[in-house]
């Protein structure tokens, strides 16, 4: 959420930051509005409890006829009070859900776009993947080699669901402890997070698609999620804490399955593992003072890119627009693959820059060096998802059908190729 300090004292520029992410000028004017009333009653409590203490002191000094006529003042001032009050979270209710409903306010370099379209490329690393046989998609070749299992899958489970099977399975697992190496190797302290939160924990978040029912899996039974992400578990653990500054930046991983109903995307991707209802993803979350907030996301990105350059695949950086972005990112840069049967490059990776929107929501500040109270920025980051295995599977694929595998997995994989 963002901070109604910042609206209130620039609210011009405000408005125009988040006008490129499709907010009306009207919603902040609302909010304005509703922020006068709110701080103006709260001004009236103040008064009606001076005016009662007043009375309190003088009470003995005052002639009886003085005294009753003070006493029904004060019992009107009383009611007045609770009309006040009731008023107040009523006001407080309706301001907070508005303040809720923002997105996040983009950064000034983040480029203006309507949509996924308008996304640039910033940097392009390696030459696309030439054959000089035809080549085949990954699903094909992972259906030759008897190492995803879509169809029975799809018995079990349904659509979106697939099985890794044999070296797919060794593979994924490879790449797993390779992801992890890297990053714990960057002081990332490791966890294994829960599956499933509370309500509370996915709208702290701020990623509404997940509570809308449109995309979150939600057993009824329990009140509970499963997540979408790691974040979703791993973000709220030091909600409603005050960390140390010489703890910052807090550098956390996790693996963790993720679940999304993939609502938004129908017709998309339907066959394969690009687009699934299950899967498996190493998740990078730093929290950091804000001065080093910039500092900390170049970081990710750069984790995010030696992890795909040691596979030695051809890739992308893509920065994303205003109107692409997430609702509680301020920034995010998509790393995107090159996949030879689609002649494209598609995401395997993303990092954002929530700055401190989660962290009011979530209530997490530090101490700075002043001693004041502030929020920490809070990024996260891709480790690694089966997606990359699809880059993989297509750019290593050779000309008897076979797959070579990545040389720097040698030390996590037991095979060197993938053939019948």
């Amino acid at each position: 959420m963002l901070d109604i300090k910042l609206i209130r004292k620039e609210t011009a520029a405000v408005k125009k930051k988040l006008q490129k992410r499709k907010v009306k000028a009207h919603v902040i004017d609302e909010i304005i509005a509703l922020d006068e009333q709110y701080r103006n009653n709260i001004q009236a409590q103040e008064e009606i409890k001076e005016e009662k203490n007043n009375f309190n002191k003088s009470i003995n000094k005052l002639s009886n006829d003085e005294k009753t006529e003070k006493i029904q003042a004060m019992s009107n001032l009383a009611k007045k009070e609770d009309e006040l009050s009731e008023e107040k979270s009523t006001i407080y209710e309706t301001l907070n859900k508005l303040l809720m409903e923002l997105p996040n306010i983009p950064d000034d370099d983040v480029i203006t776009g309507q949509d996924e379209n308008d996304n640039k490329v910033i940097k392009s690393i390696g030459e696309k993947t030439k054959f000089n046989f035809k080549n085949k998609n990954y699903l094909d070749l992972s259906i030759q080699h008897d190492i995803i299992d879509i169809e029975r899958a799809a018995k079990i489970s349904g659509s979106r669901f697939s099985f890794l099977k044999k070296q797919g399975a060794l593979l994924w697992s490879a790449l797993v402890q390779y992801t992890q190496n890297i990053i714990l190797k960057e002081k990332f302290v490791p966890f294994y997070s829960p599956s499933l939160v509370r309500k509370k924990v996915m709208e702290n978040s701020g990623y509404d698609s997940y509570i809308d029912g449109q995309e979150a899996y939600f057993i009824e039974k329990d009140k509970l999620y499963l997540i979408g992400t790691g974040e979703h578990a791993l973000l709220p653990y030091h909600s409603d804490e005050i960390l140390k500054h010489d703890d910052l930046p807090l550098c956390y991983t996790t693996y963790s399955s993720c679940y999304r109903r993939e609502a938004g995307s129908y017709g998309k991707d339907t066959k394969g593992i690009l687009r699934v209802h299950q899967f498996e993803k190493q998740e990078m979350l730093i929290l950091t003072d804000p001065e080093q907030s910039g500092q900390n996301f170049e970081k990710l990105i750069s984790i995010q890119e030696k992890i795909v350059q040691g596979l030695e695949l051809p890739y992308q950086l893509l920065q994303v627009c205003t109107g692409d972005l997430p609702k509680p990112s301020a920034k995010v840069i998509d790393l995107e693959c090159w996949i030879p049967s689609e002649n494209k490059y598609r995401e395997t990776h993303s990092a954002s820059n929530c700055t401190d929107y989660q962290a009011r929501r979530n209530n997490i500040r530090f101490k700075d060096k002043s001693g004041s109270n502030q929020y920490v920025h809070i990024l996260n980051a891709t480790g690694i998802t089966p997606r990359i295995l699809i880059a993989i599977i297509e750019n290593y694929q050779q000309a008897d059908g076979s797959i070579k595998i990545p040389k720097i997995l040698d030390k996590y994989c037991s095979f060197k190729e993938i053939k019948k």
